[in-house]
């Protein structure tokens, strides 16, 4: 019979592929000892990660006994094939936790390094639009209270790990541009396939011409990391307020699922899919409550 193992008292908590009936019969076979409990004399428990990270009472009983080393399931599967017990260091669990750990806040500094500098760019992007449409003949529109409707939404995408930023914008003033909109897109042909921008942050803008009787139009603008940044018109240059203001409460409604009389008093919807309004600070102009009611 085998005696690679017989120095060898393991104990295991947490969950396995193999019932723990079998793991027994396996350690046995070699000459090992199996432990149904943290005893002075175990040399190995064999942990999940889970397990580990929860500190349940075998971890912590392990952890005060000099000998006992605390490792993963691939140590006691290796360590089976060798018929002989490896070498603990490299599947000791606490150097492997540590490590994920660090990897994982470097990820996590990379991404936010991104995501800062994605925004920035796209700030910087949607400021040249305001810039030209201002030199076009129109401005961000503001209400009664000061308030100007130039806002951003944003939200963090958990499984691409980037961040996207829509507009909406009021404006009047013609030029050329794209009339397809998310709202409203052309109509493909049947069985055609085109790419969706899946947007993290979108900019939301209202504007109003320089001379009357005043015209608005409204845009949306995105930016996401497949698709770039782009503006879509949702209502038309020259539209009435009516109009212009109508999309953009609209929109800010399909985007945050929030009404916008409600965008200071609520959270909203903290889904993947929503996105995130940010009042503005104490002491500034918050708006009209319902713009579209004044006119």
């Amino acid at each position: 019979m085998p005696t690679g193992f017989k120095k060898c008292i393991i104990a295991l908590t947490g969950g396995f592929d193999k019932p723990f009936a079998t793991i027994k019969k396996w350690i046995e076979l070699q000459g090992g000892q199996c432990a149904l409990k943290i005893g002075p004399n175990v040399t190995h428990l064999v942990c999940s990660e889970d397990h580990f990270k929860k500190g349940v009472a075998m971890v912590q009983q392990a952890r005060k006994l000099k000998k006992c080393k605390i490792v993963t399931w691939d140590w006691l599967e290796d360590s089976l094939l060798a018929k002989r017990p490896l070498r603990t260091g490299e599947f000791l669990l606490k150097g492997q936790v540590k490590t994920k750990a660090k990897v994982k806040a470097t990820r996590k500094e990379t991404r936010d390094d991104n995501i800062i500098k994605g925004v920035g760019l796209f700030e910087k992007s949607c400021d040249e639009f305001k810039d030209k449409m201002y030199t076009d003949g129109y401005h961000i529109y503001r209400d009664r209270t000061g308030f100007s409707y130039d806002i951003t939404l944003a939200r963090s995408d958990l499984t691409t790990n980037t961040n996207a930023r829509y507009f909406l914008k009021v404006s009047s003033f013609p030029y050329s541009m794209n009339l397809s909109t998310p709202l409203y897109p052309y109509i493909l042909p049947r069985h055609s396939r085109v790419p969706l921008p899946a947007p993290r942050t979108q900019c939301l803008q209202l504007y109003e011409s320089h001379i009357s009787p005043s015209k608005y139009a409204c845009f949306s603008s995105y930016s996401s990391p497949t698709a770039g940044t782009a503006t879509h018109v949702l209502a038309p240059l020259g539209s009435s307020f009516s109009l212009a203001i109508g999309q953009f409460m609209h929109f800010f409604k399909l985007k945050t699922k929030l009404e916008w009389k409600e965008r200071n008093g609520t959270l909203g919807d903290e889904s993947e899919t929503a996105f995130l309004y940010t009042p503005p600070a104490e002491g500034e102009p918050w708006g009209e409550v319902d713009p579209a009611s004044i006119w």
